[in-house]
């Protein structure tokens, strides 16, 4: 019985055998061919870090060259274009000399000391030559000549440029050796020169690494005939020159070192950049550069370990991780070959997954694309980047055109699109998408597309949210367009209506007032003792009650009426901007909103108990650009609204404080009432939309008047809950003296291009109407 069972025990014994060594022999291969990687490609990471060590250094070195050459010629350029000016004039006064030489600080010359105007003079020509500048102008002037030289070189004109003491009128440049070589070499090559690196007497005494040098430009002033009237002679501190030529531009671990070519070979150092200590192993680069017939020395080193991209610790992390990945591999392929028929169920059980998933991915993309397909709605969303990277068929057709742009800054001037006045481009930057980007929400803006598919323009409004905001920053928004041509062209026609509608009935309601005025004076004027009606009340106080139910009556309708002038008022009326003192406007709608309303007559005073009288605080406002009256009425349906959406009972208390920055002024007015809840915050600026209809009267206009009022004035105007109870409404309008023309959008949009428009065309000749005040939320 155990006989049968040797060959097959043998044979799976084989099998494993066999098994084993394959393993053993792949996983062995694996593991050297790790290593013969990991090595390769430690020793091609060093040694490009080595490359790219030099590369740095070398790009270092060339640009500092270039930067000093530019540096070098731009100041040539400058003392050349003043000694162009100063040749031009027969006589060189100091105020000619000051007007050659008036934009030289402006220049920016770093290490700049002073710009002298010099002048040649033989020995026996001082006195003359003294005598011919002070006839130029320099009455003062006394040429101070140094003994026993063959030729002086007098300072006549000297601007200061690094606030120090200058240079005294009349002294002999001469004295400086370095000076008169640099003067001489310009005249000979009939050019521009450069001295030599002088040590500052000053600096004599200090340390060799603390001493400064200073350096000389000249360039000769040739007047008429190519005669040589004299020098432009720049005075320039090295230190200065170098560390504001390289100081930014040089990377702050690179040390660099100027010097000058002595006449006798060698180098003296003029100025170092960004000093440091250097290893031994430091790079070094060498250049030579020839300015002005001067031969200078530019040499930059830096330590290795400090350049960007240089020496760094990849190779060592590349040999570590290269070496655990190929232990880490080499176990791999051994437990893989010894379980292959396990991996290869893995894999296809793997693979069955994937295609589920992909098929549902594609499921589920299809499923979205058929949505944004069917939308009536505008469908965009833009990239990181800001590239377009889908539209549905609804965003293509409201923008009118089949190719996208590139970039956001493109849109308005791609798509056409302009602001609601159909003149102005959309500003870029306050795109609803650009807005998103930055991961900020905004919504229902609105705009005009323009473009051949749309000739009259259609009106859109645009709401974005960015995308992806897990990561901290947006990966992309999503914009929603909707066509709102229609809807804004019912609401035009609604408030033409209104507003005739509140014309034609202003002038009958006015005289109805007015009678029940004379009809309540009258009443009260009958005798008390009546017979009695048979509800118990006499039939003088059932006219009273009657004639007082017509007199409000009157005054609720004259009430709704001017808020729908008011409402077509702040659309169409033109601007007529002005620096208005804010703290006057709010004082006076205060001082009207708060005063207590007289009684219609003696006898109904106190018929019913006053409301408690509001307190109102004003804090400091400032003066800004803006319409007097349509302010006033921003500022009164703010106050007005605060007084009233208070609780029966309850001392209505305001505060109105208001402050400046960059945007504008912020003007905000808080109060204590009933609030707004969240839910009804974003509609509560819409035409005829009231938070509490029941509980307080209005027609619901008087923040979408604010609103239109604000938005006119380029402003904007927001309501947010004010901690410990109440509203607080914010209103941004531009400071006073901003530039902003007045804005005739509605009045050439309704009343045939006339900007002419306000309460006249409202009113027909002979009323004696008044507009009054236009509160409601």
């Amino acid at each position: 019985m155990v006989v049968p069972d040797v060959p097959r025990r043998l044979e799976v014994a084989a099998m494993t055998t066999h098994r084993w060594y394959g393993s053993m022999a792949l996983a062995a291969a694996v593991l050297i061919l790790g290593v013969f990687a990991t090595l390769g490609v430690t020793v091609v990471i060093s040694g490009k870090e080595r490359r790219s060590a030099q590369q740095v250094i070398q790009r270092q070195s060339d640009l500092a060259a270039a930067t000093v050459a530019a540096e070098v010629r731009r100041y040539l350029d400058t003392i050349d274009n003043v000694a162009a000016a100063l040749g031009s004039h027969d006589v060189l006064s100091p105020d000619e000399f000051d007007r050659a030489t008036s934009r030289v600080p402006g220049e920016a010359l770093a290490g700049a000391t002073a710009l002298v105007f010099v002048v040649p003079a033989a020995p026996a020509a001082v006195p003359a030559v003294q005598a011919e500048w002070r006839a130029a102008g320099a009455g003062d002037l006394t040429l101070r000549p140094i003994p026993g030289a063959e030729e002086h070189y007098f300072g006549v004109y000297a601007r200061q440029l690094d606030g120090l003491a200058g240079l005294e009128g009349g002294s002999d440049l001469g004295a400086n050796l370095d000076v008169a070589d640099v003067l001489r070499e310009a005249r000979r090559v009939g050019g521009s020169a450069v001295s030599n690196a002088a040590l500052l007497a000053r600096d004599a005494s200090r340390p060799a690494d603390e001493q400064r040098r200073t350096l000389s430009l000249a360039t000769p002033v040739l007047g008429p005939g190519g005669v040589l009237r004299g020098w432009v002679v720049l005075g320039l501190r090295g230190e200065g020159f170098f560390g504001g030529a390289l100081g930014e531009v040089l990377h702050r671990r690179v040390t660099a070192t100027l010097s000058a070519t002595q006449t006798g070979g060698g180098l003296l150092p003029i100025a170092t950049v960004h000093r440091l200590a250097t290893p031994g192993d430091a790079l070094h680069r060498h250049q030579d550069l020839d300015i002005a017939q001067r031969r200078w020395h530019l040499e930059v080193s830096a330590d290795p370990r400090d350049l960007p991209g240089a020496y760094t610790d990849r190779p060592l992390v590349t040999a570590v991780a290269g070496a655990l990945l190929t232990v880490l591999l080499t176990l791999l392929v051994y437990l893989l070959s010894t379980r292959r028929a396990k991996a290869m169920i893995l894999v296809h059980e793997a693979t069955r997954e994937l295609r589920a998933a992909e098929r549902e991915a594609r499921e589920q993309a299809a499923l979205q694309q058929a949505i944004l397909t069917s939308l009536g709605e505008g469908v965009t969303v833009v990239g990181a980047d800001g590239r377009v990277l889908l539209h549905n068929p609804a965003a293509r057709q409201l923008l009118g055109t089949a190719d996208d742009a590139d970039d956001l800054q493109d849109w308005p001037a791609h798509y056409g699109a302009y602001l609601p006045d159909r003149v102005t481009p959309f500003p870029a930057v306050e795109l609803p998408m650009v807005k998103a980007l930055r991961g900020v929400s905004v919504d229902r803006v609105e705009m005009v597309i323009r473009n051949p598919t749309h000739p009259d323009g259609i009106l859109v409004s645009v709401s974005a949210r960015p995308l992806d905001r897990s990561a901290g920053a947006p990966r992309g928004a999503v914009a929603v367009l909707h066509d709102i041509t229609a809807l804004r062209r019912y609401e035009t026609e609604l408030a033409q209506f209104a507003a005739v509608v509140a014309h034609d009935l202003k002038s009958p309601l006015t005289a109805v007032h007015g009678f029940a005025a004379v009809a309540a004076d009258a009443v009260s004027a009958l005798p008390a003792g009546d017979p009695e009606r048979p509800g118990g009340m006499t039939r003088a106080g059932t006219a009273r009650a009657a004639v007082e139910r017509v007199r409000l009556g009157a005054i609720r309708m004259r009430s709704i009426i001017d808020d729908l002038l008011a409402y077509t008022t702040a659309r169409d009326a033109p601007l007529n901007l002005t620096d208005v003192d804010l703290r006057a406007i709010v004082e006076s709608v205060v001082a009207e909103r708060t005063a207590p309303a007289p009684p219609v007559h003696l006898s109904m005073a106190s018929s019913a108990g006053r409301p408690p009288t509001p307190t109102v605080h004003i804090g400091d406002l400032p003066q800004i650009r803006a319409d007097p009256g349509l302010l006033r009425l921003v500022v009164d349906n703010l106050v007005g609204n605060a007084i009233k959406y208070t609780p029966a009972g309850r001392t209505p208390h305001v505060e109105v404080t208001a402050h400046a920055d960059a945007d504008g002024v912020h003007l905000v007015v808080a109060d204590r009432g009933i609030g707004i809840p969240d839910s009804e915050k974003g509609r509560v600026f819409e035409s005829f939309y009231r938070a509490r209809p029941v509980d307080y009267g209005g027609t619901g206009l008087g923040l979408a008047i604010c609103r239109r009022i604000v938005e006119r004035h380029g402003g904007s105007i927001a309501v947010e809950d004010n901690p410990g109870g109440g509203t607080r409404f914010r209103v941004t309008l531009p400071t006073a003296g901003a530039a902003l023309e007045p804005d005739p959008i509605a009045a050439l949009r309704t009343h045939g291009g006339s900007a002419d428009v306000g309460w006249e065309r409202l009113m027909r000749p002979g009323d004696s109407v008044t507009l009054a005040r236009a509160p409601g939320r």
